[in-house]
């Protein structure tokens, strides 16, 4: 998944002096964003609760998963589910197919996985964007049958590490060949440099009360 938030490389090497003329923006950007999905996240799970979302209990670890092993696990365990499932049906169905997504994981990792809910940026863009307030909105209104809800969803490991199953086939231009091939990303957020994941909710609750959450039949 390296090559979509590359590592450093021979410019780092660099004097202190000289490396800051060509990169200080990118490098103090990147060190500022370290540790903003740990904060996002904890608000996120604060405004399900007060929602009366109920979303799960989440204590976090600070064990990385994202090995060499586990990459590989989980890996095996998408090409054993998705298989041959089409970009656009894993696109329209994914909210139903990141739930599956979250059990099998849970089963796999022996690890609680929260099932996460925002919207993510990249290449200056907000994709699955919709600001909190119409949200809120959705939950005291509720929304039209059938409407199209701009809205994401991911798994966050307790290491807050992030599984993104979907992403891939929604955007396909913004997804790297690796994560394309992979049919999933699984990576921490302090170690991504091009994209950022925003959680706004937390738990399926939201999905479910607005109606947006259906089982996913692929498998």
């Amino acid at each position: 998944m390296s090559q979509i938030y590359p590592p450093a490389n021979m410019h780092w090497m660099l004097p202190n002096w000289l490396r800051r003329l060509f990169f200080s923006d990118a490098v103090e950007s990147y060190q500022r964003r370290r540790g903003l999905y740990q904060s996002m996240f904890t608000a996120a799970h604060a405004r399900s609760t007060a929602w009366g979302l109920q979303p799960p209990r989440f204590e976090p670890v600070p064990l990385r998963l994202a090995s060499a092993e586990g990459i590989a696990s989980v890996q095996s365990m998408l090409d054993y589910g998705l298989a041959d499932t089409r970009e656009d049906l894993i696109s329209a169905q994914r909210f139903g197919l990141t739930v599956m997504v979250k059990g099998m994981l849970e089963a796999l990792l022996r690890v609680r996985v929260a099932y996460t809910l925002g919207y993510v940026c990249q290449d200056s863009q907000r994709f699955c964007h919709t600001p909190i307030e119409g949200l809120e909105q959705m939950l005291r209104t509720g929304i039209a049958p059938g409407a199209r809800v701009n809205l994401h969803a991911w798994l966050t490991l307790p290491s807050h590490e992030i599984v993104d199953p979907t992403f891939w086939a929604m955007i396909p231009a913004l997804s790297s060949a690796d994560e394309r091939e992979a049919r999933h990303l699984f990576m921490h957020p302090d170690e991504m440099r091009i994209r950022t994941y925003h959680p706004q909710w937390i738990g399926d609750g939201f999905a479910r009360r607005i109606g947006i959450l259906k089982e996913y039949e692929g498998w």
